[in-house]
């Protein structure tokens, strides 16, 4: 009798063994759908100006008036804390004070002037290995460690876009590389400026 009791005792534990491990597994995969883990890496994209008394680049001092005719400097910075090379690029568009940016889409071309279009901007921008400086490819050597400078200016398509407004947005979109697509997507980090407008 003890020994069938004895029997009857771990077949009830086997059964309650799997059926928990059959609980958890599901409540595994169940975490893994519903709530996917996310890169806890980041790309991050700032405006700096520079500061000829201290020799600093520093958040701080922006241009708040643009004239037509006369440019002012300002420059970009991308850090890569991705722990991965990152081949980023920069699209700089100006458009009516009133336009949103948003992290969704892009600004649209039909309401915006695209100020840059080169290919000047598309570094790798990462804290790279010895071998990763070395590799071969599109963007093979082209590495950013410091900001960069950029020409903000004013042309008759920059004047044709504002519509007589007497401020402006300047928008700084920051674009990923996708392997798969071979194209450059947006990323939906940005910043701006709002600038006065002087016809």
């Amino acid at each position: 009798m003890s020994k069938k009791l004895l029997s009857s005792q771990k077949k009830r534990l086997l059964t309650v063994a799997i059926f928990t491990v059959l609980i958890i597994s599901i409540i595994a995969i169940a975490s893994s759908i519903f709530f996917p883990t996310t890169s806890s890496g980041f790309s991050e994209l700032s405006l700096l100006t520079y500061n000829d008394s201290s020799q600093t680049f520093e958040a701080d001092r922006y241009p708040y008036s643009l004239e037509s005719g006369v440019n002012r400097t300002i420059f970009f910075m991308v850090k890569n804390f991705e722990d991965v090379v990152k081949y980023y690029q920069i699209q700089i568009k100006v458009t009516k004070i009133s336009q949103n940016a948003t992290y969704e889409y892009p600004l649209n071309s039909a309401k915006s002037h695209l100020l840059y279009e080169n290919d000047t901007y598309e570094k790798i921008l990462s804290p790279a290995t010895r071998n990763e400086k070395r590799e071969s490819g599109t963007f093979s050597g082209d590495y950013i460690w410091s900001p960069v400078n950029v020409t903000l200016y004013s042309n008759a398509l920059v004047e044709a876009v504002l519509e007589g407004d007497d401020f402006m947005k300047i928008v700084f979109e920051l674009w990923e590389f996708n392997s798969t697509s071979n194209s450059f997507e947006y990323s939906g980090i940005f910043t701006f400026l709002e600038l006065l407008y002087y016809y």
